[in-house]
Parts: structure tokens; C-alpha cells; sequence
């Protein structure tokens, strides 16, 4: 009589099962499970068309909101998923804004990018592991009656140095991070700029950035 040992027992059920998982993700309605998602964080995609491949969702025409107002739109966007993470590329007028989750880091690059609600562009490379590390330059982000210019953040880490423009005057100044690692793009950014007679605090999160004076 033959025996099946303990650790192709095991073998056996692991494989059965991740095979499991992968038909039934392939097969479930992944536009259903983002709407899902985006709505337990509080946000509200809106999609003229939207088209599923095997491990990727492809939309034209989007816009996401949160509670209060437009966040961001896409005139085309393309979320991949993958056994480690996702990715997702998008274009707004000819210009295009990547981001990068995975277990390992995350990472968001966008060059002059246009389609955001509270500003007028956004450039930057960022990595976030263990804290947030890279550039983040933004221009026309508006501080209660006030418009700054051109904002840029270095950061490095759990803290980042900061320059600014603002009425002509030139700003400088740092700040802390208070990284979340549940949730990254929450980490609250404290800092100020000054210059000029003129001083600026920088609060809020990666994900929603405030200037008050």
C-alpha cells in the first residue's frame, strides 16, 4: 500500500488552494472590488468605459472624489495587478502619472502633471519604505488667500527640507514626517517655510498636502 506523506499532503493542499484563489480572482468583477475599496477609504471613481483583461482593469474617462471634492481625473487609466502588488499608469492631456504598490516599496512618478484638483501641476519621484524619500515639486497650490507659486519638497526619509515661492518672495524651510506604515500615503507631513515677512505651515499627508499661512 502506498502512502502520501505529510509534506506532499501539505504540497497538494497548498496548491489546490492558490489555484483556487487565481480562478476566482480571474473570473470576479475586478471593477466591482476597486469600487469596493476606493468606497471603505472614504473615495468615489466615476468611469465613462471600462474594460477587464485577465490582471488588469483599462478605464477612459475617469474621475475620483472624495467626501468633499475632485481629487484627480484621467483621461485614461490602466490599473495592473499582480501576486505581489499593482501598478497604476495614467494620462491626463498628455501627461502621465505612475504609481507603483507592492509589498516590497511604493513609488510615484508624474512629470508636470496637470489633472489635479487642488493644484495646477505636480513633478516628482517618490519611494516610500520606511518613510517617504525623494522629490516632490508643486505649483499653484493654493494656501487660504494665498498662492504659492511653486512648492518643492525634498524628503528624506522621516524628515524633508522644503523651498518655496510665493508673492516674489523666496521661502525656505524643513519639516517631520510621522510615517504610517499601515497606510503610507497618510504619514503626516509638520513643517513650515518662511521668507520674506511671510511664513507658511506645511501640514496634511502625502496624500492631501496643506498650506495654511
Amino acid at each position: 500500500m502506498k502512502r502520501i506523506s505529510l509534506k506532499s499532503l501539505f504540497l497538494y493542499t497548498f496548491l489546490s488552494l492558490l489555484l483556487f484563489f487565481v480562478l476566482l480572482f480571474l473570473t470576479l468583477p475586478k471593477f466591482l472590488i476597486l469600487d469596493k475599496i476606493l468606497l471603505k477609504n472614504g473615495l468615489y471613481l466615476t468611469a465613462q468605459k471600462v474594460e477587464e483583461g485577465l490582471t488588469h482593469i483599462s478605464l477612459k474617462g475617469v474621475s475620483l472624489y472624495d467626501q468633499s471634492s475632485k481629487l484627480v481625473r484621467f483621461d485614461s487609466l490602466k490599473i495592473s495587478l499582480s501576486p505581489f502588488g499593482l501598478s497604476l499608469s495614467g494620462l491626463c492631456d498628455g501627461k502621465s502619472l505612475y504609481v507603483e504598490w507592492s509589498l516590497g516599496a511604493k513609488k510615484l512618478r508624474a512629470k508636470d502633471f496637470t489633472c489635479l484638483g487642488d493644484v495646477e501641476s505636480l513633478s516628482g519621484d517618490i519611494l516610500i519604505k520606511d518613510g517617504l524619500y525623494g522629490k516632490l515639486e508643486i505649483k499653484g497650490l493654493k494656501a487660504q488667500e494665498l498662492k504659492l507659486e511653486e512648492l518643492s519638497l525634498d524628503f528624506k526619509g522621516r524628515v524633508f527640507t522644503a523651498k518655496g515661492r510665493a508673492m516674489g518672495f523666496n521661502l525656505v524651510g524643513d519639516g517631520q514626517i510621522v510615517y504610517n506604515p499601515s497606510n503610507p500615503l497618510k504619514s503626516a507631513i509638520n513643517g513650515q517655510v518662511s521668507g520674506g515677512g511671510t511664513r507658511l505651515v506645511i501640514s496634511g499627508s502625502l496624500e492631501r498636502l496643506e498650506i495654511k499661512r
